[in-house]
């Protein structure tokens, strides 16, 4: 045992936490600052089996996503790996860990006045500098729901068919959106609802 002491950084039982998580002998050398060989022994040891998976992402992707502010757990589900084996890379390559009071680079009030202009996730997170994920979750929180489609149509073109007369329903026919998306503007413009369509 004594002979062993220098090369066995770990315990059996955190080898065993990270090995029912899925890590692989990589994976694991890699957080525990060692080499696959040595997990490798004492997971043969201990009479656990192989993992066969390997690592889903490049360095160049992890980079690229930790720029954009997102953390250890975000990166791991973005490239469908263990938060650890993120940390782990990460470290590696000298990175230093994002913050969770870094991450968030903008205001609520900023992503409400982008979410009722009709922008979907995705292009909240472009015109802020921020991840879709970070965006996403916390639209959540405030309590917005989720926006499929770019807003396709201006404020004037939602007045000009509400003064026409049309119903919730036939402007959304009209300007190819959900009926939602013109209720909730119609709302936030302050017009009521038409009870009929005028006829034709």
């Amino acid at each position: 045992m004594a002979g062993r002491a220098r090369s066995h950084l770990f315990t059996d039982q955190q080898l065993i936490e990270l090995y029912d998580q899925g890590l692989n002998d990589r994976e694991i050398a890699d957080t525990f600052d060692t080499t696959p060989s040595v997990v490798g022994h004492h997971r043969r040891r201990l009479g656990l089996e192989a993992h066969g998976m390997r690592r889903k992402f490049t360095d160049e992707q992890l980079i690229e996503l930790h720029e954009r502010g997102l953390n250890d757990r975000e990166i791991g589900e973005k490239l469908g790996a263990h938060q650890n084996t993120v940390r782990a890379r990460r470290k590696k390559l000298g990175i230093e860990a994002k913050s969770r009071k870094m991450r968030r680079i903008f205001t609520d009030e900023q992503l409400v006045e982008l979410h009722e202009q009709g922008l979907n996730d995705v292009e909240i997170g472009e015109k802020l500098g921020a991840d879709r994920s970070v965006v996403s979750r916390r639209r959540s929180i405030i309590g917005l729901e989720a926006q499929d489609r770019r807003r396709l149509f201006t404020d004037e073109q939602l007045i000009e068919l509400h003064e026409q007369g049309l119903k919730g329903i036939e402007i959304s026919e009209k300007l190819g959106v959900a009926n939602v998306t013109v209720s909730r503007h119609r709302k936030r413009l302050g017009l009521k609802a038409n009870a009929s369509a005028r006829n034709l």
